[in-house]
Order: C-alpha cells, then structure tokens, then sequence
C-alpha cells in the first residue's frame, strides 16, 4: 500500500476520510485510526513481517541462516526481544520527534506500537513480570529532561498490566565513550558492568524497555544485572531495531 503522500493518488480513495478526523502524526493526513493514518500505520507493520531473530529482533539479512549476526556470536543474555518497528523511514521520524524534539505526546504512539507487536510476536509474561526501563546516561538526562525509556516503560506495562519499576537500576561508573563510534564487540565490552540493580529480583521475570537496539550491548549488559540480581527470565521491548549494518565489526 503505497502513501498518497509518495505516488500519484486517484482522488475517489480518499473521499472515505472525515474531514474531522484528526492528522497524522507523520504525514499530517487526515486520519480516521487513531494517531496514525492506515498508509503510515502499514508502511510500519510491513517490515516486522520480515524474518527476524527471536533473541534480539534483528530482521535476518540474506544468507543468515545460521546464526543472527548481531548476537550469534556473543549470545546476548536474553530470552526474547520484540521491536515495534526498524529504525528506518519512517519510523525514525516517530524517534526524533520524541527524543529529539521532545514531543511527549509521541510515546502514547510509540508504546502502543510496542504493545502490539509484543502481543503478536512476544511470550506469554507472568502477572509479578517487572517492566524496567533502560537508564538513561547522565549526560543525556541533563540534555533532554526525561529518560525516553522511562517514558515508554511506564505506558508499556500499564497497557500488560504490569507493573514498571523505574528506579531500580542505576548505571556503575565508568567511562563515558559515545557509542555509536564503536563496533559490535567493542560495545560489548564497554557495558560489561556498567549496570547494578539496587533489589533482589528473587527469581522472577523481567521486561526491559529501550527506545533504540542498535547491536544488543546495553540490553545485554543490564539482563546479565538483571540475572544476577536473581532474574529468572529477562525479555526485551523496543520501540525500534537498528538494521544490520556491515560497516559494524
């Protein structure tokens, strides 16, 4: 279904949409669904109909078949991770308006994303399932004002019916070093610690919430607190997954 927006469009297909109807968020056609029109709502949906790697939600690239390249080698300490969307157009638009542009009332959108591909594609959660957002860098806490994980965590688990802890994890000391100037495995090594959860998880489940997975490193680094904070199960959800990318080593 190509958006009107992009091709010539035949006039009789959009006579259907109320003139009241309020506009979509990303292309600001008028929209009878809710916060996204149906074009926007499918040039989403499509891409997460692509094979994908169940531990960390990466669509498969060609000749992949035995192993997820982003985490076949290093096994990330995950049980599953579901993405709402790949972070590509025109899903990245939805991110930087969020993030960037602080535009709040985007994470209603986003979680509902989430929401949905979770209940199609994710696991069955236990009632005592705790929802835990990834924090955010102090850095990036005094730029932006609210930890976008935080955000979308706490929307998250009202729509599973969960229950979100939003200030059990804090981030270890450390060096600070931009990460989307390193590689896959130097990325890894970097979160290796770099969280702590502050109390007992005594044995139950666990859903991480993050914005943006870009190769797995920092879901991995805090499931592996998670686990030793007494996790039985730990599984993510994502608003959008990076796709593969070759230049990363």
């Amino acid at each position: 279904m190509a958006h009107p927006l992009f091709r010539r469009e035949s006039p009789h297909r959009l006579v259907g949409i109320p003139l009241l109807a309020r506009p979509c968020v990303l292309c600001g056609l008028r929209s009878q669904s809710g916060a996204l029109c149906r074009f926007c709502r499918h040039a989403l949906a499509t891409p997460a109909q692509d094979l994908r790697c169940p531990r960390c939600a990466l669509a498969l690239p060609p000749l992949a078949l035995l192993a997820c390249p982003d985490c076949g080698a290093g096994q990330l300490s995950l049980q599953a991770t579901v993405a709402g969307f790949d972070y590509e157009h025109p899903g990245d638009m939805l991110i930087h308006a969020f993030k960037i542009s602080r535009r709040l009332e985007m994470a209603a959108v986003l979680a509902e994303l989430m929401v949905q591909q979770w209940h199609r594609y994710g696991p069955g959660l236990e009632p005592d399932c705790l929802v835990i957002p990834v924090p955010s860098q102090r850095r990036a806490l005094r730029r932006r004002g609210f930890n976008p994980a935080a955000v979308l965590a706490k929307r998250v688990a009202h729509a599973l019916g969960l229950s979100a802890r939003l200030h059990i994890v804090v981030a270890q000391p450390r060096l600070e070093q931009a990460q989307k100037f390193l590689g896959r495995q130097a990325r890894r090594q970097a979160m290796r610690g770099a969280f702590r959860v502050l109390e007992p998880l005594q044995g139950g489940d666990v859903l991480l919430v993050d914005d943006v997975l870009t190769t797995g490193a920092t879901l991995d680094a805090l499931a592996r607190a998670c686990r030793v904070a007494g996790a039985r199960s730990v599984y993510a959800l994502v608003a959008a997954r990076a796709p593969w990318k070759l230049k990363l080593p």
